[in-house]
């Protein structure tokens, strides 16, 4: 990351992060407006300023006691205040921190297990720290990732560490960043080593780039580099669950690697053992609905994130990135990247097949998504998506987004004999329906089945069925007689139901009747009936 540049990790109160914002040099507003560059959704529009000035960084109250005030490290903040990495910034029920990329940790020339020296850091996120380290055994350059002093006695930290072995140590792709081993010495905390990437993170990139946003040009080969990782990590079985832009690394060559599997997960785990079953892990701006629900993992949740990533690459903001990110993840759809780009004043030239696959991957529904994402590589190289299903797709020209032929199109030949049907003849040719009728004798029926179950009850004497008057002086002789009544009416309403049906049913090609509803060809002109 350049050496000016701030990560920002917004947070709830129960640890888990909501958003991350890269920023370079300049103020930034705190609050719940949508145009705050970090919008937390606090009580009033305009919450807290932020300057970030040469690595430096203030933070200053502007909403005033009626907003709940402004919090660091537990206490509240009066004015301008100066503030450090790794100290904790709380807006409303927000929490924020702040990592400057040029930050030197304490733990620098540090020699770990007797072999690994570190050398300076070069990134931290919320649950791990990465340092550039020197191998004194094998005189090379590695890294080191290890949990921060505040995490080194949190166990589920060091299960995401573990994980993070266990699932990616196999994966062997060019785009991929290897994990050598889990180093448990003794009397230290655990760490992992892992392949050196000396480059930028997508997300700290994306600050450097005019607009604060990629060109398609220039983001496209970057992306079919992840498309590729992504499907090799689901074919075998992985599935990366912290899909963004700081966990894609470009090195000194254009060579893209994925990092940090720490939540990885195994797409075989059944719903009876995995440990992730019903945990919500990642980071929210980037989740699908299926895992902010915490359901098991699936490949369909890399491609939703991966979709989120290409917005905020394109648009500079991500599809949700204001207000209740989990209610809009789960109920809300996101806006095309056309309005969004107008909403924030911006203009970039995104061709439609790209924006037709954004929106794609960002389908609530997991079904609708792009079925791979060889096929998401497959879309964005201007090649039909063969794996996606049609309903999944905003109907799209052939040319993906080039510009249109100037040769019309074929005519389409008629058979010579072919006779002209009306819309009517070709609707019923391929669609025979079963019509349901009522019956106009069921009704008078069961009025007449009423007369006759009120006559009991008043005592009648009903010559016609030759059913004498009832008597009902004593208990024994009313019990009789509700017994007699409800008896007739079962009799009689029965025969309603099954010998003078409600209902009967017609071929809706010849009107014909029908024996039942149920599909076949009808006995009276042979359409067939569905």
């Amino acid at each position: 990351m350049p050496a000016d540049t701030i990560k920002v990790l917004v947070a709830q109160s129960d640890g888990l992060v909501l958003n991350e914002f890269m920023l370079g040099d300049g103020v930034y507003l705190i609050g719940a407006d949508s145009t705050c560059q970090i919008n937390v959704g606090s009580i009033v529009s305009e919450h807290a300023r932020l300057e970030v000035n040469n690595g430096q960084m203030f933070i200053e109250d502007i909403g005033g006691a009626t907003a709940g005030g402004v919090y660091l490290d537990g206490a509240a903040i009066l004015g301008k205040l100066q503030i450090y990495t790794g100290q904790t910034i709380q807006v409303a029920d927000r929490y924020l921190q702040m990592h400057a990329s040029s930050a030197i940790e304490s733990g620098q020339n540090d020699l770990l297990a007797g072999r690994y020296q570190l050398m300076r850091q070069i990134g931290r996120g919320g649950r791990g720290e990465v340092w550039l380290a020197l191998d004194q055994e094998l005189n090379q350059e590695i890294a080191i990732k290890r949990l921060p002093g505040e995490l080194t006695g949190d166990m589920v930290a060091l299960n995401d560490l573990l994980r993070e072995v266990e699932k990616s140590r196999h994966l062997n792709h060019p785009n991929i960043i290897r994990i050598h081993d889990l180093i448990q010495p003794d009397s230290e905390s655990p760490f992992l080593t892992l392949e050196y990437i000396d480059g930028k993170d997508l997300g700290s990139m994306r600050i450097g780039q005019e607009g604060k946003l990629f060109r398609w040009p220039n983001l496209r080969p970057l992306m079919t580099q992840l498309c590729d990782a992504l499907e090799y990590a689901h074919r075998s079985k992985i599935v990366h669950r912290d899909l963004k832009p700081a966990n894609m690394l470009v090195d000194q060559s254009g060579n893209l690697k994925l990092a940090d599997f720490g939540i990885a997960a195994t797409m075989a785990e059944s719903l009876s053992r995995s440990s992730l079953q019903g945990s919500v892990s990642g980071t929210s701006v980037y989740m699908s609905p299926q895992q902010m629900k915490g359901e098991v993992p699936r490949a369909s949740d890399d491609l939703y994130a991966l979709g989120s990533t290409f917005y905020e690459l394109l648009t500079s903001r991500t599809p949700f990135y204001a207000g209740d990110i989990t209610h809009q993840v789960l109920n809300e759809e996101p806006k095309p990247l056309s309005e969004r780009l107008l909403e924030l004043g911006l203009q970039n030239e995104v061709p439609d097949a790209v924006c037709a696959m954004i929106m794609a991957c960002l389908a609530k529904d997991p079904a609708l998504r792009p079925s791979s994402a060889s096929a998401v590589e497959e879309w964005i190289g201007g090649r039909t998506a063969v794996h996606v299903a049609p309903a999944t797709l905003p109907l799209e020209p052939e040319t993906l987004g080039d510009s249109s032929s100037a040769k019309p199109p074929p005519s389409i030949s008629q058979p010579a004999n072919a006779p002209a049907q009306t819309v009517h003849q070709k609707v019923s040719a391929a669609w025979a329906l079963i019509e349901a009728r009522d019956n106009p004798w069921y009704q008078g029926y069961m009025y007449f089945a009423a007369l006759v179950a009120l006559g009991l009850v008043a005592n009648m004497k009903l010559d016609f069925l030759k059913i004498e008057s009832l008597t009902f002086t004593t208990r024994p002789e009313l019990i009789k007689a509700v017994i007699v009544i409800l008896v007739a009416w079962m009799i009689l309403s029965s025969i309603g139901q099954y010998l003078i049906k409600p209902k009967r049913f017609f071929c809706g090609e010849c009107s014909g009747r029908l024996k039942n509803d149920k599909k076949g060809p009808c006995q009276h002109c042979g359409a067939a009936l569905s």
